[in-house]
């Protein structure tokens, strides 16, 4: 059976992923998280053979923490999990050491195969062309807000961070998502990479 920690930040997505595979009896969800870094400890705890991982976490990037993951628990598998398609995420998820990573838009079926994958002796990574969408224009402001959104920072966090007020980032936040059309921050994120503004954060 292959024993799965889960890490998620998404409740509902994470309680249909749970679902969705238990119903394969060799698969096992046995603790799920919303933190990336929790993976280490739950790793001692629970002694899976896949970590599940989500790319950006309440606490920050999952990649970065399987790099760490890897270091103490070479032999854990790590599937890297986004819905963000950017190929630098993909690079930067290799280098982590990561074993698989899948888009978020593929079938239970394929993501069971996946899983099924994760204990053969080699990687699965997606090889997909670089499309680079027109760049919006964003104020430097603008620019700098997004390099902290990448790094999953909350509205406080960022006015701390470039001494501006709260009200004032959620103001610039709002204009972006006037100016892209865009609803959620992971939206915004994920167009920003495309279009190069801003590097994702790389380990």
């Amino acid at each position: 059976m292959m024993k799965i920690v889960l890490i998620e930040d998404q409740t509902l997505l994470s309680s249909t992923l749970t679902q969705a595979l238990e119903q394969d009896p060799e698969i096992k969800i046995i603790a799920l998280s919303d933190k990336a870094n929790d993976v280490i400890r739950l790793c001692k705890e629970h002694k899976p053979d896949l970590v599940i991982m989500d790319v950006f976490t309440k606490d920050g990037n999952g990649i970065e923490y399987t790099a760490k993951l890897k270091q103490i628990y070479p032999d854990v598998k790590v599937m890297i999990m986004t819905g963000v398609e950017d190929e630098r995420l993909v690079q930067s998820a290799e280098k982590a050491g990561a074993d698989l990573f899948v888009w978020k838009n593929l079938s239970f079926n394929e993501l069971t195969e996946f899983i099924r994958n994760a204990e053969k002796p080699y990687r699965i990574f997606p090889n997909i062309p670089s499309v680079v969408p027109e760049s919006p224009k964003f104020s430097d402001v603008d620019i700098r807000i997004l390099r902290l959104l990448v790094k999953v920072k909350s509205s406080l966090e960022i006015a701390e961070e470039l001494y501006l007020g709260y009200g004032t980032v959620r103001l610039y936040i709002s204009r972006m998502y006037a100016a892209t059309g865009f609803k959620s921050r992971a939206q915004l994120v994920a167009y920003a990479l495309r279009c190069g503004l801003i590097e994702p954060v790389l380990v």
